[in-house]
């Protein structure tokens, strides 16, 4: 792969920032000249970098799952194990309340880019705070998964981070 000029990666960074933001607001049904225009960019700009809009939609969902991998890697990374696993739970909810649409970007996808990454990442961070004794040990990781989701999805209006911390609470050993 040929590295980027300087002006087309700075072009491929704002449509990415502006396609981010859109696609966290209204999910798939943004659009692609709302995203050209909010990144100062034509049309066709963007689909000289992302021939179609899955394309697009792919590449952010794969920024998205990067960051969170970020996040998990910052947990493996710190000394304290159980809280490192409270606060990764914490961020990566946030992440994802904050960017709402991104979640049904994430299910039109199918098959989600860096979800096997992000998968062996929580299984670690798991696995560490289940071994200093601060999650249960009768809860795999796939568990946390559903459990954190569940809580997000299925809270009312404004009542996630109530959920979630009772989700939380009974993740502890």
């Amino acid at each position: 792969m040929t590295e980027l000029r300087a002006d087309a990666r700075r072009n491929l960074e704002r449509v990415l920032d502006a396609a981010a933001e859109a696609f966290a607001a209204s999910g798939p049904d943004a659009s692609i000249d709302e995203i050209a225009h909010a990144a100062g960019v034509g049309h066709g700009t963007v689909f000289r970098r992302f021939p179609t809009k899955d394309d697009l939609i792919y590449a952010v969902v794969e920024r998205h799952f990067a960051q969170m991998c970020e996040l998990a890697r910052d947990a493996l990374a710190s000394d304290d194990p159980g809280e490192a696993f409270f606060d990764f739970v914490r961020r990566v909810a946030e992440l994802s309340m904050s960017t709402p649409g991104l979640h049904r970007c994430v299910v039109h996808c199918g098959e989600k880019p860096g979800a096997a990454e992000l998968t062996r990442l929580v299984a670690k961070v798991v696995s560490r705070a289940q071994h200093a004794g601060a999650v249960r040990a009768d809860v795999k990781p796939l568990d946390v998964q559903l459990l954190v989701r569940s809580a997000l999805t299925s809270a009312p209006a404004g009542q996630w981070r109530r959920y979630l911390g009772v989700v939380l609470d009974g993740l502890r050993a």
